[in-house]
């Protein structure tokens, strides 16, 4: 019964976060919603951000089972973006809250473990030190998380495919080139 409440709590949540902001959201909001008194919330959550955290990495995690093998940069940054886009009002008006930081938190979990997924199938262990292994996975990882924060900033209305396409064909075209960056 435990984890059937847990369930319509968080998909109660959702479907507010899908209507309205999250710093509109009371927890008699969701409790209302699902049909559950406070106090049972309280035995589940001990306050919004931690429902907001779970629900989170319960999604991060259905992400990343769903891409057992990443097998390209290109992939790996789509499958981050797959994080947002799956609930992008969502994701919007988590993005655009007082809870950002846990949004963040997230999607950093996410972006280092595709990241990491892509390096443990695309480069043999024997060619990095695991010292050098984790600067490139942190490097990555960043610059996908960052990425990702930019189209989020600028309110996720952007071709966010054709855009992350064209900047790994730049990257290609300036690695093959005399260019020296």
């Amino acid at each position: 019964m435990s984890k059937l409440t847990q369930k319509a709590i968080k998909e109660s949540f959702l479907r507010l976060l899908d209507r309205k902001p999250i710093d509109h959201i009371k927890i008699t909001d969701i409790t209302n919603d699902c049909g559950v008194s406070r106090n049972t919330f309280y035995y589940h959550y001990a306050d919004l951000p931690a429902l907001l955290e779970e629900l989170l990495m319960d999604n991060a995690e259905e992400l990343i089972n769903t891409y057992p093998t990443i097998d390209s940069l290109e992939e790996c940054l789509n499958v981050a973006a797959q994080f947002v886009l799956s609930n992008r009002r969502a994701a919007y008006h988590i993005y655009n809250s007082s809870h950002r930081y846990v949004y963040e938190k997230c999607l950093m979990t996410v972006c280092r473990k595709v990241v990491a997924d892509y390096f443990d199938r695309a480069v043999p262990k024997e060619l990095l030190s695991r010292e050098d292994r984790e600067i490139l996975i942190d490097y990555y990882k960043s610059v996908s998380f960052g990425l990702i924060a930019d189209w989020c900033n600028k309110g996720m209305k952007d071709d966010y495919a054709a855009q992350i396409n064209k900047l790994i064909a730049l990257r290609s075209k300036m690695l093959s080139s005399d260019l020296g960056l």
